[in-house]
């Protein structure tokens, strides 16, 4: 994996805005900035941004979700600790949970974004508190989706194609992957509930995935 500087500093940037459910709006602001940079086209839905770059007759589309547990606090310093970013109260001067749930999944989101020519992305609202962003969702966004994937799964080995006993995928998929997961130290997992399965759950048919994206101690201060 290439790692660039410039990464690093856009990734210390996303972890530094707050945003917890029902008050994203620093969040929400700082994708729509981000999002025009890219020249992609954009709308809102229920509060969530959905954006298109390129023209296609089809697309891979990657999700996230805007909000995260932790509460705004009077400040969020980003700290690297030996390599591992973490969140700093500079007023109390305790740790603070940073977020990386999922702003790590943002983050992925607005690089490929920039990497790729055709893509779609859809940034969601209040997953912490029952993915409500995503079970009311613009279904006609995903109808030229190839395929869906969110970055929202702590460590860095899962591939989640159940989540909570909903299949997220099928079989042709998986065997399209068989072979590539393994090469990036990946592996074929079950996890719990996110964006992706309340989508699968709404009727869309394409393969979708939840993918480890290097969080650790997800929901704590120490994050």
């Amino acid at each position: 994996m290439i790692k660039l500087p410039n990464m690093t500093n856009k990734l210390i940037e996303v972890l530094s805005i707050q945003s917890e459910s029902y008050n994203q709006f620093r969040m929400f602001a700082y994708i729509i900035r981000q999002l025009k940079s890219l020249g992609c086209n954009y709308y809102t839905f229920n509060g969530c941004i959905y954006a298109t770059k390129g023209i296609a007759d089809s697309y891979p589309c990657i999700v996230s979700h805007i909000d995260t547990v932790h509460n705004i606090t009077d400040d969020l310093t980003v700290i690297n600790v030996k390599g591992n970013l973490t969140g700093f109260n500079a007023v109390t001067m305790e740790q603070s949970g940073i977020g990386g749930d999922d702003k790590v999944g943002i983050f992925i989101a607005l690089q490929c974004l920039e990497k790729f020519d055709n893509i779609k992305a859809v940034f969601f609202r209040d997953e912490e508190v029952g993915c409500e962003g995503s079970y009311d969702s613009d279904i006609d966004f995903f109808k030229d989706c190839n395929f869906v994937l969110q970055c929202d799964r702590r460590g860095n080995t899962d591939f989640i194609i159940n989540a909570s006993g909903i299949e997220l995928t099928g079989d042709d998929f998986k065997a399209e992957l068989k072979g590539l997961l393994p090469l990036y130290g990946y592996k074929f997992a079950n996890g719990m509930m996110t964006d992706v399965m309340a989508l699968k759950q709404s009727g869309i048919k394409c393969a979708m995935a939840n993918i480890s994206c290097g969080y650790y101690k997800p929901h704590c201060a120490d994050e």
